[in-house]
């Protein structure tokens, strides 16, 4: 459809799609509009096979496929919250018989924590929106183009897809970390000089990092990105408070995942950083997640020498971290 009209008109039909999709009544009704997902689809996925990445129209398909995917598990049950489903019987039925049944016979192998659900061959409509084809334009874009609108676009779709609580959302982080090993593009962005791009990544790796499976992967692939943007980024961009919060559960999650691995990134730079972030009243969620962080670091003896060298005590700790930190500290 996009091929045989005017790069110009759709340039401009995009574009007001990308505002309409930014509102709820619209959003809606545009992912079930036949041919609309999908035209947008193939127009991106063109682009990149052409190696034009940066081509106008495709930050407008991006982003209208970033809004298309704001809340889908809640807003697309018949088609979201289904896969959720499945993967929960799944993996109900691996917990209890050590192996895939026959219900299970059609999903990925036994090297995700969540077995991931079979997609449509040819997916149309919504079903776009957490196939792997879909995951593997947002990645392989990460790695071609230089637009930032474009660049955030991707994070942020793929930050939708793994928003939720739920079992998809394990899923989804499996399919972009491991099997499409989309980590080091992920990482990458923390070194953009667009504060919303690294805004999106951030969140994106905060999400990821909830899921033990990823662990071990992340820590090696993405802890040192994380941690050099929690030791030198700046206070001074409206995304920093949660760009903060995104990168100390990040850390929180892979540190204390791998305490071993984790102990040589807690460096004086950082751990300064964090104590900033406690005391920073204007960001109070950073302020928690920095709260968080230094207790569960202090809590694990192998990281809390780490503290001690570093010139923390118990009362630094106590003034820092309040009555969380006292609740903890009577363990020891």
């Amino acid at each position: 459809m996009a091929e045989i009209i005017d790069p110009e008109v759709f340039f401009n039909a995009t574009g007001c799609l990308r505002n309409l999709s930014s509102a709820d009544m619209g959003r809606q009704t545009m992912r079930n509009y036949p041919g609309l997902i999908d035209s947008v689809m193939t127009y991106a996925q063109n682009c990149v096979a052409s190696n034009r990445p940066d081509d106008k129209s495709v930050e407008n398909c991006i982003c209208i496929l970033h809004n298309l995917s704001y809340r889908l598990d809640a807003e697309v049950p018949n088609k979201y919250t289904q896969l959720n489903h499945m993967a929960r019987s799944v993996y109900t039925d691996k917990t209890l018989t050590g192996c895939f049944n026959s219900r299970s016979g059609k999903m990925e192998n036994d090297e995700y924590g969540v077995p991931l659900p079979e997609e449509d061959f040819k997916p149309k409509g919504p079903s776009w929106l957490y196939h792997s084809d879909a995951i593997r334009t947002y990645l392989s874009l990460m790695d071609q183009s230089k637009k930032d609108a474009t660049l955030e676009a991707c994070a942020g779709a793929l930050q939708n897809l793994t928003a939720s609580r739920g079992l998809m959302s394990s899923a989804m982080s499996q399919l972009i970390g491991l099997k499409e090993k989309g980590l080091p593009r992920i990482a990458r962005l923390l070194q953009s000089n667009s504060s919303e791009v690294v805004r999106s990544g951030a969140s994106l790796l905060s999400n990821m990092s909830r899921h033990p499976v990823l662990h071990k992967t992340m820590a090696h692939q993405v802890l040192p990105d994380v941690s050099r943007l929690l030791s030198f980024q700046s206070g001074n961009t409206s995304s920093y408070g949660e760009i903060m919060t995104s990168a100390c559960y990040t850390l929180r999650n892979l540190i204390m995942s791998s305490p071993h691995l984790g102990k040589s990134y807690l460096s004086s730079n950082l751990l300064n950083n964090v104590v900033s972030l406690c005391r920073n009243g204007s960001c109070p969620k950073a302020a928690e997640a920095a709260r968080l962080l230094l207790t569960d670091l202090w809590s694990n003896r192998e990281l809390q020498s780490v503290l001690k060298q570093q010139g923390f005590d118990k009362n630094m700790m106590g003034s820092l971290a309040g009555t969380t930190f006292r609740t903890l500290s009577s363990r020891f």
